[in-house]
């Protein structure tokens, strides 16, 4: 474990002030910058790769555009949290809101944020959102491997205690999230040294992530129209989220009871949503490429 990777704190004792907490790299977001920064070279480099059109300087729009993503991306993923935290948490302290600095983001609204941005932003530029969503997507999922690997080092989005003996299980120590949100709900007490044996859902989430963008990449080498690629990522990405759900530890994301079924987190009703919006414009994009291909 560890959340922060570099800590310059000896400067300020030298110039004889407090160090705590100043000038630290953390873990976590130097991971997302390594995704953000690999991605968005890689999608500058695929967009000047297939840039045949008219109007040229797709990459210049694509590096424009990921900008945008990331601001869009976090207000997003800022704004679910806090609407399926409001109760708990910012009711009682509004304040807590602008405190971004606490941590409190949901991927799926980022990723919804951006989505939404994404189609007004192309639809103002006059490019084809499906074209463009095919480019970037595949490094999407690959920023999302960079990011649960500093959710690993940060030691949140933890799984359900599991068995010693299973080697595939992991153990936070004092000052992880993990352990501090398991010392508030009483599950240890707070001289513990670590936490139970979990499983690293974090792992399993970023090698999924990893799977996918090669699965993406392949995808979009043999596809017959735009759309194809990032479809299959809104089908693909919803099946792995669903099935890690289960054995997510952290519930502070609210669970619900829908259709007899006990326990459904906020996460898997949106990945529901997605993969049979996915699946549903999937079939219709078939359908519309069909009767556009000539008769044989």
């Amino acid at each position: 474990m560890h959340p922060v990777l570099i800590d310059f704190g000896w400067l300020w004792s030298l110039a004889g002030f407090d160090p705590a907490g100043a000038w630290r790299i953390h873990t976590y977001g130097m991971m997302i910058a390594i995704g953000f920064i690999v991605g968005m070279q890689l999608a500058a480099r695929e967009a000047r790769r297939i840039d045949v059109s008219d109007k040229g300087g797709f990459d210049d729009f694509i590096a424009d555009l990921t900008f945008w993503l990331v601001i869009s991306g976090i207000a997003g993923a800022r704004i679910l949290f806090i609407m399926v935290e409001w109760d708990a948490v910012y009711a009682r302290d509004p304040l807590k809101i602008f405190r971004i600095w606490e941590g409190g983001f949901v991927f799926y609204g980022g990723f919804i944020g951006a989505l939404l941005f994404s189609i007004a932003y192309c639809r103002h530029h006059s490019r084809s959102f499906f074209m463009v969503a095919d480019t970037l997507i595949p490094y999407v999922a690959l920023g999302h491997f960079f990011g649960r690997l500093g959710c690993l080092a940060a030691g949140c989005c933890w799984g359900i205690e599991a068995h010693p003996d299973n080697l595939l299980t992991i153990q936070f120590p004092a000052g992880a999230l993990a352990h501090g949100s398991m010392v508030r709900s009483g599950i240890i007490a707070p001289d513990a040294e670590f936490t139970p044996h979990v499983h690293p859902v974090q792992l399993y989430e970023a090698f999924g992530e990893l799977s996918i963008y090669f699965a993406l990449l392949f995808i979009r080498s043999i596809k017959r129209f735009h759309g194809q690629v990032i479809l299959a990522y809104f089908f693909m990405y919803p099946m792995l989220r669903t099935s890690l759900e289960f054995i997510r530890g952290d519930k502070e994301r609210g669970e619900y009871a829908i259709l007899g079924l006990e326990k459904i987190s906020t996460s898997q009703i949106i990945s529901a949503g997605i993969a049979l919006a996915a699946i549903t414009m999937l079939v219709t994009l078939v359908i519309r490429e069909k009767r556009r291909a000539p008769t044989t």
